[in-house]
């Protein structure tokens, strides 16, 4: 079989290793799609000797034990290590069964990240009426944990980078959104806090007095400093725990994640979906924090839900913003029509996703800007309407002959399973006169 093997220092290949052999208790999985951990993109870059990388994985049962799901049964599993394979054997109660309405990718997305914010809540208690702040709300646990606490009837204010992020939050039940956590506008009843560094003793101090300051992360990778004698100035008495998500049965969890996924109350949130063989370049993306939500890697097909209207063009005018040029491409259908307004030399009708991104989106865009200066895009608005999604963006730059390009942009975008097949795009085209081709 096939499988991804770390190679030294921040390196994995695909290699050809043994088929995996079942162990006692175990449930051997052909794996459809996994998803990646930021913890696990870190342990690349120094791996232990003898790791094996893959916790998150969905697929079909090949194999079983007396009481474990029947062969061929569709099955979600949370493993130790060794996921990101073609085949793995994973321990009976790791493992949970997935009822049609689930699809594969949405599975894969689950245990990690589902795990913690489900075992969150239960360790912050009855959290209904109680104001909660969330740092680093901007991953899958964010997402997850944001939804069934806003179901539970919490206050939720979100700590995200910007406001395209935000916006899925506040969707998902999320009060306020802020993108610093010194804005907060305390005092919490509790603080969920995955940062680290810097932003921990500014969380803290975000507690009412006798509150509590949960530290379940440390995405920064910097230390914390505390000065305790801080505490006298607002979150007096206040508990400070550490929580590690591994406290609890599995096999259960998952399937109460999975039951509320196929009954609609919880939505993975599936930022990337690539084929497998695309893992170290999906690592690099998802560590830099290029992808919002769940990276998944499939590995088989499956008829599955595409990705709604809105997400779609999000995460677009994000990858825009990113230079993420992998998404941007996988964003458009093959015969997608992209409309320019105006008589400027770019105006006219751009058709065909190479045409548009090779020759419309690169070359001669490209060629209008300052070379190796940044061209800013900022998602300020948009709504969708079935298919149909508006989106409003600023694009700020230095044109070649050194003038600020500063414009307001807009795009009717038309969104069908899962892909933009046309675009009309507005802006001010006097304004992109004058700095652009004057």
């Amino acid at each position: 079989m096939r499988a991804f093997l770390p190679t030294g220092p921040n390196a994995i290949e695909l290699t050809e290793l043994d088929d995996v052999r079942q162990g006692p208790g175990e449930v051997l999985i052909e794996v459809a799609a996994y998803s990646l951990n930021r913890g696990e993109t870190f342990q690349v870059e120094n791996p232990p000797a003898g790791w094996r990388p893959g916790k998150d994985i969905a697929g079909r049962v090949m194999a079983t034990v007396d009481g474990g799901p029947a062969i061929g049964s569709r099955v979600v599993a949370h493993v130790p290590h060794s996921g990101w394979a073609e085949y793995v054997s994973a321990p009976r109660s790791q493992v949970a069964v997935l009822p049609d309405e689930v699809s594969y990718q949405q599975a894969a997305a689950l245990p990690l990240a589902g795990l913690t914010a489900l075992r969150l809540l239960r360790r912050a208690g009855a959290v209904i009426g109680r104001r909660i702040l969330l740092t680093g709300a901007s991953g899958g646990v964010g997402h997850y944990f944001t939804e069934l606490a806003a179901a539970a009837g919490a206050s939720l204010t979100a700590v995200v980078s910007s406001p395209a992020r935000g916006e899925r939050l506040r969707e998902l039940g999320a009060d306020e959104i802020v993108y610093d956590v010194a804005d907060a506008a305390g005092p919490y009843d509790l603080v969920l806090e995955s940062v680290g560094g810097d932003s921990l003793p500014v969380a803290l101090s975000k507690v009412r007095p006798g509150g509590q300051l949960i530290w379940f992360g440390q995405a920064s990778r910097k230390p914390v400093e505390l000065d305790f004698f801080s505490l006298f100035g607002g979150p007096e008495n206040a508990r400070l725990e550490h929580f590690h998500y591994t406290d609890g049965d599995d096999a259960a969890d998952l399937a109460t994640l999975v039951r509320l996924v196929a009954s609609g109350r919880l939505h993975p949130e599936l930022g990337r979906i690539e084929d497998w063989t695309r893992t170290p370049d999906v690592i690099g993306d998802l560590r830099n924090r290029r992808i919002r939500g769940n990276a998944v890697l499939t590995l088989i097909e499956e008829e599955h839900t595409p990705m709604d209207p809105r997400t779609v063009v999000t995460r677009y005018v994000e990858a825009v913003a990113a230079g993420d040029l992998p998404t941007i491409r996988a964003s458009f259908a093959p015969d997608v029509v992209w409309t320019y307004p105006g008589d400027l030399p770019l105006s006219g009708d751009w058709k065909g996703r190479d045409t548009v991104v090779d020759e419309f989106l690169g070359k001669v865009a490209g060629q209008l800007f300052a070379p190796d200066t940044p061209v800013t895009i900022k998602l300020t608005n948009v709504i969708a309407d079935g298919e149909q999604v508006f989106a409003e963006w600023t694009a700020e730059a230095t044109a070649r002959s050194g003038a600020a390009y500063r414009n307001r942009c807009g795009g009717v975008f038309t969104v069908r399973d899962g892909a933009i097949v046309s675009v009309r795009e507005f802006l001010d085209t006097d304004h992109a006169r004058t700095v652009l081709f004057g």
